[in-house]
Formats: C-alpha cells, structure tokens, sequence
C-alpha cells in the first residue's frame, strides 16, 4: 500500500507570489494517495470564508472600559475554524498537552523581560546627546526610530523596573520625539513607526512629570493629523498598521482634538478596512514579497492595540478572528529552539523573536480567558523561548547582536541595508516591553507543537513554505524563494533542547545582505547539484530557482511544487515534495523527506532528462561570524560544532562515498558557511542523507550559561 498524498502548488499566474492550488492527479513517487492533514487551497488572497464570531457593533473608542476583553466574543471553536484545524485538533484534542520525557518550565517569569530592556538602556544612553535623541554609535547619527523606543524602554524601567535615574533620560527622548513628530523631523522619515512606542511611554511619563510639561505634551498630541503626519497613508502596508494602531490608542487617552475626532476615526476605519485585502486565511500578514518578519510585524501591533482595548470600531471582530487565527498559525511556525520561523527580508533579527513574544503574551491570556490553559500554556511557553532566543545573542555591554551571529556590528554582516545597531536593538526592547505589560505569570507553561507535535504544516498557499516536527525534530522549507535572502529547498534543521543549529539559514543566488564590501555569493540549499554534461562548466541546482516573477536576470523558477503526505506514524512524519523548475539547465527535483526524534533523512531524486556528472552538497557554518566552527570529516560523515549546537551530516547512499570540503566562504545571514561535497558515482540520480543535532552547552559570548541551553 502507498504512503503519500498528494497536493500540488501552482505560483506562475500570479503577480510576485500569490498562488493557484491544484490537486495532483496521478501518484507521486509510485505513491498513492492517504491524507494526514487536510488544509483545503483557495485563492490566495481570499478572506476566511465564515468569521469566528458575530460582527461587534462600532461603539466609541474614548469610551472603551479598560477592564473588558474582546476576548471575551471568541468563540471555542477557534480551532476547528483554522485551516490547520486537523494538526490543532489532535495537538490540543484532549484539553491538555503531554510533557516529553525530560521537558522542563523554562523558569522564566514577565520579570525576566526586563534585564534584556535594561542592558539595552544602559547601552544606549552613553549615546544620547543633550537634545535627547539617540545617536546610533557606528551611523554616527539619529536612526530611524531608535529615540521613541528608547523612550519606552527607559520610562518602562522607570515605572517597573525600580529605575528612577532613568526618568530624566527617558523623559528628554520622550520630548524630542514629540516634537519631532509634530515639526515633521522624524529620523529618516519614519514617523509612522513613532506613535505606538510613545503613546506607551505617555502613559508612564506624564503622571511623572511637571503639570506644565505634561500640558504640553497632550496639546502636541492634540495637533497630530493622521494625514499630515505620516507617510504611508493608503492602508496598504505594515507602516500604516503600525500608526493606525498608535492612533487608536492616542483616541482611548483622549489625546485626540475635538474637532478632528470624526476625521480621526474615519481614517482609521478607511485604513483597517483596506488592510483586510492583506489578512490571509492563515491569520498571516502578507506584506508585499511575503517576508515572515513582516507577517509578524503588523501582527504585534494589532495584538497591542486589541489588548489594550483601544480599538472597538467596525473592523473589530474581523481583526480579532484574523489575530486568532494568525496566533495558532504562529504555534505552528515557531521552532523548538524559540526562534520565528525565517524566510525574505528581516529574518534572523533578534526584534523578529520580540514580535513572537508579544503575539504569544496576548494571545495566552485571550486562550486563559476561555479555560483553555493547554493552549495558553504552549502560548506562555511560546514567548518564553522567544525571549531565551534573544538571550542568547546580548553582547558582554549589554545591548545585543541585532542579526543571528557574533561579527563585529561595524561589518554590518546580515544586515539589510535598513538595519542599524540602535534602531534595531531599541525596537526589539520596546517590543519587549509591550510583552512584559500583556504577560500573566498565573499561566503555566505547556510544550509549544514543535516539542511535542507530529506535523506538517502546509504554508505553501502565499508564503511558500512547509513546516514538519516530530520527536522534538523540526524542518523548514522554502518551496519558491526570494532569491536575494534565501535558497529554494530546505532552509533549516532545529531541535529540541539544541540552543543554536549548525544549519539555520541557506546561501541566496543574489545575496542583498550584508558585509557589501564581500562579493562572494553562492546557491547553496541541501541536496542534488548536477552538469547538464560532462562540458558543462556550471553546477545547477534547485538553490538557482525562485518564486515566479518577473526577472530577466535569473530565469530559473519553481514553476509548481507538489506536496505528499505520509500516513501518520507515532513520534514521525513523511512527507515529499517535486519541483517542477523551469529555465535555463532547470530539471524537476523531488525529495522525500523523514522526521522524527533521531533526526531528518532526506531522498533526492531526479527523475527526468540526460544527465552529466552529479554531486550532493551541504551548507555547512565554518564560522559564527567571530570564531570558526569545528569541522570534522571522516568519511561519508560531517560534524559540525559550534557553541549551542552540534550537527551529524551522513550520506547513506550510495555508499562508500567520502565528504569533502571545498570552494570559498560564503557569508550568511550566521556566518560563514563553505561547500560539503560529495562526488556521486556516474549516472547517479538518487541520494539518502541523514542529519542530526545534538547540544553544545558551552558558554555563548556576552551570555551566562543559563541562556546557553534550551529548555
């Protein structure tokens, strides 16, 4: 009998990347046909078809009691409602959540946001200058909106964190942003990114200050017109969302001017009504390119202004049905190790796992509302490794690395040509903030699904990927990248209780990060390379393909990709995936795929067309960006040990084979990654690998110990 079922993802008619879905005929891999999850396409951009409440009517927000919960009109069938509902049911089916052989609490409290904020501050204000801006110690200037959120990460400290000298320094940002604000002088134009943060702060800030600067503020605050004052306007984007959220909770505090009240409303309604045409099925934000940090972005302000109880307009339920929904898609997404899943540009920066921390506070308060404490437990636990995650990378003077490795931050490596030291870093500790004001100690921790789930989450519907754990194992794939921040194919390995994978990310054909001074660039994703001929010079591999859009330059695309799934085995899921590529040297790819508690094993085939030589390859880290890794080969097997985490490569078959390492250092979004190669056997279509992590717990850079292992 036959293991897989088969749906197959078609990309090409849409603009950039939004997808028709259309079932495989036939069998796959001589496989037939048998469901494990049942996540039914649509149109890519359609709204959920039944929304998980009753519409609640508008009512005034200046009025909306601080004490009610929008909660409280979500229904318990929220679950069965979300496109994944087959996964969540059996996660969560019993209204409890096994605990694996030696899982543990992580420890953590809400208290223990506040250190990393604190490090942060204490960084930061030796870079404040008389004005009170913040200026960025390698820009040599005010970046972005780095003043704003070191205003409400310092008045937070203030206000909980028994920091009283901090009021002064606090109060000075605080000051100069507003006025920055209302005179259009923002840093680099970003006054959109500004209100939420400061809105925070006023609430700390203004029973703390002189009666005559606290009047000037609320009349600064009262001279803000939406339209006048910030960029993004048309409701089409993460900016928008960020200051429609901020205004709706300016509204609440009754620092919006009479007579703009109706404009102010109005605006904001016209905005989150024209947002819905980006709120996916899944619960997902699709900003343009569909990066997942900026799925997450738009969604951590939304869960603020929802927690806050700012918003109760027209648009209400609608946005709490999409967070709902978007939170259990998050559970889903979330690696054992606590970091969010990667995939386009922003990935790998710390501020991503802020984000998670935050939807993950909210939503495991909206779940213990309901009496669902499995589920607000793995959300509790949820934001608890998000925040270990950040942990992990706090430089020795206390702000952190603000990308995923140890380089020197004046090399800017992995960085987009956006980010900067202090705005990067000061957003992530006023993210954390916000988690630190929604979080609710009385919940206790559950494991999160990629701990103890059996699962494959198919996301392939606008973003392209696929998620499968088992046994504690998780994988990601891209399944169309964006050739400028990721490779097609696998993207990482995590497991549980292994801090820091020696494979997290992959190489990109068209590297947009930095160091830009390095040049190097490379296609590199686990799996097949092969030579159309014995002359061909090029090695070709499904790393060359991208999502299908319009690009003379690299014409190699994921045409379609199907995937099949495998009939459910405890503690193991199988699964496969064929590419259809198309383009210059382009040949369809399949690979089937196992996960479990031992590890990934991974077949690669490829089935069609003449063929000249063909080798298997690996992205392996050789350094972390300040230290080399340890690289051992012995035969068909790689090790690769880095602090945090140790990872087995072995090629199983054919047999016999030896593991080189070869070719230049290519930088990534971690490091530093070479070639392992493997020189197949003329003729050789079909390869079996096997990879497997272990922990590494000496001590990380900067870090204590105790923010070194995984939970």
């Amino acid at each position: 009998m036959s293991l897989f079922s088969s749906k197959r993802l078609d990309a090409a008619r849409s603009p950039r990347r939004s997808t028709k879905n259309e079932s495989a005929a036939g069998l796959f891999f001589g496989l037939s046909l048998i469901s494990l999850i049942a996540t039914p396409f649509s149109r890519a951009d359609a709204l959920p078809t039944a929304t998980l409440a009753a519409p609640m009517q508008a009512a005034p927000m200046q009025a909306a009691p601080r004490n009610s919960s929008m909660s409280n009109v979500l229904p318990h069938d929220a679950i069965s409602r979300h496109p994944a509902s087959p996964i969540l049911t059996r996660l969560f089916e019993s209204g409890t959540s096994s605990r694996p052989a030696g899982w543990k609490q992580t420890g953590l409290t809400r208290n223990d946001y506040l250190p990393l904020v604190a490090g942060n501050v204490d960084f930061f204000k030796g870079f404040q200058n008389a004005a009170g801006a913040i200026i960025d110690p390698y820009e040599k200037r005010e970046r972005q909106y780095s003043t704003p959120a070191f205003a409400q990460a310092a008045a937070t400290l203030v206000a909980f964190g028994d920091r009283a000298d901090l009021l002064e320094p606090a109060t000075r940002a605080f000051s100069f942003s507003l006025d920055a604000l209302v005179n259009k002088t923002t840093a680099d134009g970003h006054a959109d990114f500004y209100i939420p943060m400061m809105m925070h702060a006023h609430r700390i800030l203004a029973t703390r200050v002189s009666p005559q600067q606290r009047e000037k503020w609320a009349t600064q605050f009262r001279a803000l017109v939406p339209e006048k004052t910030y960029r993004d306007t048309s409701g089409r984007g993460n900016w928008n969302i960020v200051h429609v959220t901020g205004e709706a909770m300016r509204r609440k505090d009754g620092l919006v001017a009479p007579e703009q009240a109706d404009a102010q409303l109005a605006y904001m309604e016209t905005s989150l009504e024209r947002q819905k045409a980006s709120f996916t099925r899944f619960g997902l934000y699709s900003d343009p390119n569909v990066p997942l940090a900026y799925d997450a972005f738009p969604r951590l302000w939304l869960e603020n202004m929802v927690a806050d109880e700012a918003y109760q307009g027209k648009q209400a339920q609608e946005i709490l049905d999409f967070l709902t929904t978007g939170g259990l898609s998050s559970l889903l997404l979330l690696s054992p190790s606590g970091e969010w899943a990667s995939g386009g540009r922003s990935a790998h920066h710390q501020w991503n796992e802020a984000e998670l921390a935050v939807i993950c506070e909210v939503n495991a308060a909206r779940w213990e509302k309901l009496g669902r404490l499995d589920i607000a437990g793995a959300f509790k636990r949820a934001a608890h490794l998000s925040l270990t995650s950040m942990k992990r990378w706090q430089r020795p003077s206390g702000e952190m690395w603000i990308v995923k490795n140890y380089a020197d931050p004046a090399t800017r490596h992995g960085y987009e040509g956006y980010s900067f030291h202090s705005q990067y870093n000061l957003l992530a500790v006023a993210m954390l903030c916000i988690a630190y004001e929604r979080a609710d100690d009385g919940i206790p921790e559950r494991p999160i699904p990629a701990e103890v789930g059996t699962y494959v989450f198919d996301l392939r519907e606008k973003f392209h990927k696929i998620v499968a754990s088992a046994g504690g194992s998780y994988v990601l794939l891209d399944t169309g990248a964006d050739i400028w921040f990721d490779a097609s194919g696998l993207m990482r390995i995590h497991k549980a209780g292994v801090a820091l994978s020696p494979f997290t990310s992959n190489s990109p054909v068209d590297r947009h990060q930095g160091p830009s001074a390095n040049k190097v660039q490379l296609p590199l994703t686990p799996g097949l390379q092969w030579k159309n001929s014995a002359d061909d010079p090029k090695w070709h591999s499904l790393a060359d393909t991208r999502f299908p859009a319009p690009n003379p330059n690299n014409p190699a695309i994921v045409k379609t990709s199907e995937l099949s799934l495998g009939a459910p085995k405890p503690g193991q899921v199988d699964f496969a995936v064929k590419y259809n590529l198309t383009g210059p040297s382009m040949r369809p790819v399949e690979e089937i795929y196992r996960v479990n508690a031992s590890g990934v094993e991974v077949t690669t085939r490829l089935p069609d067309g003449n063929l000249g030589p063909t080798r298997l390859v690996f992205p392996a880290l050789v350094s972390d960006g300040a230290r080399d890794t340890e690289i051992t080969l012995n035969g068909s097997r790689a090790t690769i040990r880095r602090v945090g985490g140790v990872l087995n490569w072995d090629v199983l078959s054919p047999r016999g084979l030896k593991v080189t390492l070869e070719g230049a250092r290519v930088p990534t979004r971690n490091g530093y990654i070479q070639t392992l190669a493997v020189e197949l056997p003329p003729g050789t279509r079909e390869v079996r690998w096997h990879a497997d992590l272990q922990p590494d717990n000496r001590p990380l850079p900067g870090a204590d110990a105790a923010t070194v292992a995984a939970p």
